[in-house]
């Protein structure tokens, strides 16, 4: 049965003619079971995280591996807290060749693909997990592209033994997008220059679902899209207090002009963007520094008919039940904890000064050591500061965002309040 399933899927992405969306957690894991239940020779996976929520997939490999295919796994050598042990041994009790990826050449591979006996080519927006498929809206994409299938086959190869590859004309797009070497430089990746190109072309519309927004290039270059009259809707999770991941750049993007909207009734695991209802980019590319120049992502982009389809609905149902605010602006103090939560709004925060910090003519009053929230004073302000450390005070201000830290900028005395 679970073979006839695997053939049957198989058919059917040969009839439809061009790659397959699938949608998490709307669609499961059982077709993911069902591709490598119908695997031949071969398996290759890249993988930032495997858990042991998903053992069932390490089943699915050891039935692989059991009837002769060959499965090689990389996986991250540190996703945050190391690979589960038990996925590891499972795996390499099952027969599959593991390797995790070199610290050396990558700070994180965070692509999530697998290659299917050189025919075809599985990537992902979500890890081996089990929230992946129960929790979080992922997206994922099935091709049989030949073009695809043989540039990725290359990049795991060159993985696979930590060997640099060009991949500025790849028609994947990939991450990092560096330069290696001096005297024979090789243009490693193409990430950037392909999304901002994605979105510099957009005439009327972009929609994007996004797990992580920090990067300066790409905020700059969608409020360009607003100021020349398209319409950007962007759509992220929730942030918890203190998470600064999505939500200041989302918020100055919506002072620009974008609509932005936070989801509450599943967490946007997602990384992707549909431009003009024309062409979609679904990857693994989070939208910061991070994930374009230092780590190993993978991304397409996608012009078929059915996936911009089921693509639009999925997007316009997560932002038919999402909100448009991160939260109301308080009618009483707030801890300096929750400065974040109320980025962009006018409130008062209290808490006790632990030190101030001087530099280019700034006072930054600081709370904790970690300076997870500031108050900023210009020296030309004539406030004294010195006296207020140690003390718990009031200040009352608009909530901005600098390098990923709420502040609030103090001109005037009348913004400060000695509570004790």
């Amino acid at each position: 049965m679970r073979r006839f399933f695997a053939l049957f899927l198989l058919l059917g992405l040969a009839l439809a003619g061009g790659p397959r969306l699938f949608v998490a957690p709307d669609d499961g894991a059982g077709y993911l079971k069902a591709l490598i239940d119908g695997a031949q020779k071969s398996i290759d996976i890249k993988m930032y995280l495997w858990t042991r929520g998903r053992l069932d997939l390490v089943e699915a490999i050891a039935r692989a591996t059991g009837r002769g295919v060959r499965v090689r796994v990389l996986l991250d050598h540190d996703p945050g807290h190391g690979q589960d042990p038990l996925v590891l041994e499972r795996l390499q009790a099952a027969g599959a060749e593991v390797r995790l990826s070199s610290p050396l050449r990558f700070l994180n591979l965070h692509e999530k693909s697998m290659l299917i006996d050189g025919r075809r080519l599985w990537f992902s927006t979500g890890n081996f997990t089990k929230s992946t498929f129960t929790k979080n809206r992922e997206y994922a994409v099935l091709s049989d592209d030949p073009a695809w299938v043989r540039e990725a086959a290359r990049v795991f190869a060159a993985d696979w033994e930590e060997k640099p590859l060009p991949l500025k004309d790849a028609r994947l797009i990939w991450s990092p997008e560096r330069v290696l070497g001096f005297l024979h430089p090789v243009f490693e990746g193409n990430a950037r220059t392909r999304l901002l190109a994605l979105i510099r072309g957009a005439k009327k519309e972009i929609w994007i679902e996004q797990n992580g927004f920090t990067d300066e290039e790409i905020y700059r270059t969608l409020k360009a899209a607003l100021e020349r009259g398209v319409k950007v809707r962007l759509l992220g999770s929730k942030p918890r207090p203190g998470d600064t991941y999505f939500a200041p750049l989302a918020e100055r993007l919506s002072r620009a002009g974008a609509e932005v909207r936070y989801a509450t009734h599943l967490k946007i695991h997602a990384k992707a963007m549909l431009i003009d209802g024309r062409r979609a980019f679904v990857g693994s590319q989070n939208f910061t520094p991070t994930a374009l120049e230092a780590n190993r992502e993978l991304g397409g982009v996608l012009e078929q008919e059915a996936v911009l389809a089921r693509l639009k609905a999925t997007f316009a149902y997560d932002w038919a039940r999402a909100s448009a605010a991160l939260a109301p602006a308080p009618t009483r103090p707030i801890p300096w904890q929750e400065a974040a939560k109320y980025l962009g709004q006018l409130v008062v925060v209290e808490g006790r000064v632990l030190g101030v910090d001087e530099s280019r003519g700034l006072f930054k009053l600081y709370f904790d050591p970690h300076r997870r929230f500031v108050v900023v004073v210009p020296k030309d302000a004539g406030i004294p500061v010195e006296g207020l450390v140690n003390k718990c005070i009031r200040v009352t201000g608009r909530i901005s965002e600098y390098r990923g830290r709420p502040e609030i900028w103090v001109k005037s005395p009348y913004q400060l309040e000695v509570v004790r």
